[in-house]
């Protein structure tokens, strides 16, 4: 009897301790929910037009305060974030929110770097220029209300334009002179922009076309201001642009959970450069001695109009989806919002120059994805008439819309915006987002989408390789100082054999968005090649039963986050 007893007592105590444990993992886990939802509204109320983008409207009349006592203010918040999230660094949560807290410290982190170590705000007047423009933007993009509703938003962050840019006089005193190159070159569509939308506003509102055209003018004379203020500032600057290679090293680890330097990447990217050089040369090669690129003989009929040309636009998008399901590649879920391809509207084409997808706010009410496309004349000549008739006919759309539409980036990130997490939601790591984009173009390739074979498709899918593994090269050298931004020119325009002059303008370009955002540049094929580890692994450990639909489901159902973090969700 006494050993009967003893061991019930043994059980009610093991209960016990297991009712005990069961309630610390409960209120820790409530206690992180608490602390996560704090961290984002901090960091949606500062970065107001980055919540604006994300479908968080709370505070789209303003813009973000970078003054000394505001920056200051939300430093001391990050920081004491920091200590908290620490608290739950061994803590009881399940694998969901073990990512959950990587996710939110990785975004204290970076927020703390960019303000205190890199201070943008201090360095680069892109920065507040990206902030006038997309503030209106994608204000004016959003689908959470009519136009008749937002127009009052619209006109309250035109008015706050002229001390958004008077505070970013007072704070950058000796910025980098290509970056001041940049800004003012942006500041000329942008004040185009303003003026397009405001047009726009005041024949669709003419009771509020006062008010429209007294703040929008003094939204554009500001930018006109800041050109001037940017204009007499030293030409000969000095200011280093590079972030250096402890930043640079520090943006790998924190924000992408990359398990490696600048210098281990360096490596990966010469390689991969090297690699991607010689498959295209081989190929390219074997296309100029067995394929001729000649004109096909094709009937061209004598009317073939823009709608036409669009209709196929959309009917492409249309095809693939098709394909995708057909060859189980990803699920297509029923509830996705549709993705439109339109032309640039009049009121962008000052700052959108060629094709671009443009998503939905993950948060937003309203979830269509618009795919712009360049303008097409109402009238064809005959000879535009028989180059759009022939792209038509070859179904060139292809591979955009593959990058662009599905599976690529609306499926990506509509199956994102999706998540019922918060955390998840508001993630937009370029890891996965471009890495998936460029994924796809081969996948889609391998899967058989162009057929047995297309010279002229692959073709270009090595090149896009080549193109980005030589960006691998050029984002790490130019941060860590081993490229000045005219050797880092020269470089790419001779490792890639450019030679025409608009090809050079356009690496010209390219190098110089390199120099405003570090790491952006690697996060393509280095996204692809993270996602290609993981897939390679669970082939092998799968064997026959590896199903290439199921893992794409898996990769996509976590959300926009880097593909690093996805190794134990995933159970590789």
């Amino acid at each position: 009897m006494r050993r009967t007893f003893s061991t019930i007592a043994i059980l009610l105590a093991c209960l016990a301790i297991l009712a005990g444990s069961d309630t610390e993992a409960a209120k820790s886990k409530q206690g992180f929910e608490q602390l996560a939802a704090e961290i984002l509204e901090s960091l949606q109320s500062f970065y107001s037009v980055h919540s604006t983008e994300m479908g968080i409207h709370h505070y789209d009349h303003r813009f973000t305060d970078y003054s000394s006592k505001s920056v200051k203010a939300f430093l001391k918040k990050l920081t004491s974030f920091e200590q908290k999230l620490y608290k739950y660094k061994g803590a009881s949560l399940g694998l969901d929110q073990k990512i959950d807290y990587q996710l939110l410290k990785s975004n204290v982190d970076i927020a703390i770097l960019d303000l205190k170590r890199i201070q943008w705000h201090k360095k680069s007047p892109q920065l507040y220029v990206d902030e006038v423009v997309n503030g209106l933007y994608f204000l004016m993009l959003s689908q959470h209300a009519p136009l008749n509703e937002k127009v009052v938003t619209v006109i309250d962050r035109m008015k706050a334009v002229p001390p958004f840019l008077s505070t970013a006089q007072e704070n950058l005193k000796s910025p980098p002179s290509i970056y001041v190159e940049a800004a003012i070159e942006s500041l000329e569509s942008g004040m185009k922009f303003y003026q397009e939308v405001a047009g726009e506003l005041m024949q669709k509102f003419p009771e509020r076309a006062d008010n429209i055209l007294k703040y929008s003018t003094a939204a554009r004379e500001a930018m006109n201001d800041f050109v001037l203020f940017l204009s007499e500032l030293p030409k000969d600057s000095d200011s280093p642009f590079a972030i250096g290679k402890d930043n640079f090293d520090y943006k790998l680890l924190h924000e992408y959970a990359l398990d490696f330097d600048s210098d281990s990447l360096l490596t990966i990217g010469t390689n991969l450069l090297e690699e991607a050089s010689q498959a295209y040369s081989e190929y390219e090669a074997y296309v100029e001695s067995q394929h001729q690129n000649g004109s096909d003989s094709v009937y061209i009929p004598n009317v073939f109009t823009k709608d036409d040309i669009l209709n196929y636009y959309n009917w492409e998008v249309n095809q693939i989806q098709v394909f995708i399901e057909q060859n189980n590649i990803v699920t297509i879920p029923d509830d996705i919002a549709p993705v439109k391809v339109i032309e640039t509207p009049p009121f962008l084409l000052s700052m959108v120059a060629g094709i671009a997808y443009q998503p939905a706010g993950p948060f937003d009410s309203g979830q269509t994805g618009y795919f712009y496309v360049r303008p097409i004349p109402d009238d064809l000549d005959r000879r535009q008439l028989e180059g759009r008739y022939r792209y038509v006919h070859r179904r060139g759309f292809k591979g955009s819309a593959v990058h662009e539409s599905y599976p690529g980036h609306h499926l990506q990130m509509q199956l994102a915006g999706q998540n019922a997490d918060p955390v998840r939601k508001w993630q937009t790591n370029l890891l996965m987002i471009e890495g998936w984009a460029l994924y796809c173009e081969q996948m889609m390739y391998e899967a058989g989408l162009f057929g047995e074979e297309d010279p002229a498709q692959w073709l270009g899918i090595l090149g896009g390789i080549r193109f980005r593994a030589a960006r691998i090269v050029a984002d790490v050298k130019l941060h860590t100082g081993q490229f000045s931004y005219q050797e880092c020119v020269d470089w790419m325009i001779d490792v890639l054999e450019i030679d025409s002059e608009s090809g050079k303008s356009y690496i010209r370009k390219q190098v110089r968005k390199y120099t405003l955002m570090p790491t952006m540049p690697m996060t393509y094929l280095t996204g692809k090649r993270e996602i290609m580890r993981l897939r390679e692994a669970a082939e092998q450990k799968l064997g026959d039963s590896f199903d290439l639909g199921e893992f794409h489901d898996e990769l996509l159902s976590h959300g926009s986050i880097s593909p690093a973090l996805l190794w134990e969700p995933m159970g590789l």
